[in-house]
């Protein structure tokens, strides 16, 4: 029986997690309809023992695969490779999904065609318990719509934790970045190339864990791993400079790069070592106007403008407002 959605697990030392997350998918009345593939990413723990555990109780539905550590990118990349459902989500190993709207957005999948479909998703924070969920403004659900129409409303709401694609389309894309963090911009951002209709499905599937300092997106992480996230930036910049794309492809591409860039401009501006990271804020900032020049000049807000204008030598005086406002 050919399988509706393939669930990929990049799972990397998230024994601790892994149980509870993967209890979350079992369900009877869907399990021949999905596939689920665990990927040890080279964990020293207990991952791929718990992943065999599973995979020999539900044969049929899940699949261990064991490899060397390569990363968030690298266990995307294997997931995507090894799909053989109609439509793929990724839902990292450390959380989950809400059963029933994970059953009733399978049984959904089954009678879609469309290229991205796009639920809700809910943040919980890890420390305090609280739950926000991360709806949708100005969209029709159960509604199919041309991607450049849907994707300007979407704005911070087009997230890995958000959207499904089609497994073949997925199958067209560059390889995702390996060893490294903040690849899901990558995976977001690639199949735009390709994709035409998106239909919007009202079922927060997705449970993102939040609040833990291991994080990659905790500030402190951000400062030790900016080479990476400076990468991610020129890959999906040079995406954007080499292919062949539309004019509503074009502008969300950008937008996106332009949220990054502000991003990485904020972490230079939190970094203590003040004299060296205000090189590293010189370096990207002659790169973007060296390969962007009218995306840098179009950068948003207060502090970007500043910086532009002044050539960066309001750096001290922004820092010093950073760390006032709490980086």
């Amino acid at each position: 029986m050919e399988k509706v959605l393939t669930v990929a697990i990049p799972a990397f030392n998230v024994g601790r997690y892994l149980r509870d997350g993967i209890k979350t998918f079992l369900h009877s009345e869907i399990l021949d309809d999905i596939e689920i593939l665990i990927i040890n990413d080279g964990s020293k723990d207990d991952t791929a023992a718990i992943g065999m555990a599973y995979q020999k109780e539900y044969p049929g539905t899940i699949v261990l695969v064991n490899k060397e550590n390569g990363g968030h990118g690298s266990a995307i990349n294997e997931g995507i490779a090894r799909a053989t459902g109609k439509y793929f989500k990724v839902v990292d190993g450390d959380d989950w999904v809400k059963a029933d709207s994970f059953i009733n957005y399978v049984k959904a999948l089954k009678k879609l065609e469309t290229d991205v479909v796009m639920t809700p998703f809910t943040r919980i924070n890890d420390t305090t318990g609280g739950r926000e969920e991360r709806g949708f403004t100005g969209i029709q659900f159960d509604e199919t719509y041309h991607v450049g129409e849907a994707i300007g409303l979407l704005g911070d709401r087009y997230q890995m934790h958000s959207v499904t694609f089609r497994t073949a389309i997925l199958k067209k894309i560059p390889k995702i970045s390996e060893h490294c963090f903040y690849v899901d911009q990558e995976y977001i951002a690639y199949p735009i190339k390709y994709a035409k209709s998106a239909f919007f499905l009202n079922e927060a599937v997705y449970q993102y864990r939040i609040g833990n300092d291991e994080q990659s997106m905790f500030i402190k992480n951000m400062q030790k791993n900016r080479d990476m996230h400076l990468r991610v930036i020129k890959n999906i910049l040079g995406f954007l400079k080499y292919e062949e794309l539309e004019q509503w492809q074009i502008d969300f591409l950008e937008d996106r790069i332009k949220g990054l860039c502000v991003r990485q401009i904020r972490i230079y501006l939190s970094l203590d070592d003040r004299i060296n990271a205000r090189k590293e804020l010189d370096g990207f900032t002659d790169f973007l106007q060296k390969e962007a020049p009218n995306l840098y000049r179009s950068l948003k807000g207060k502090m970007a403008w500043l910086l532009r204008v002044s050539g960066n030598r309001c750096y001290r005086l922004l820092a010093v407002w950073n760390i006032w406002r709490g980086k």
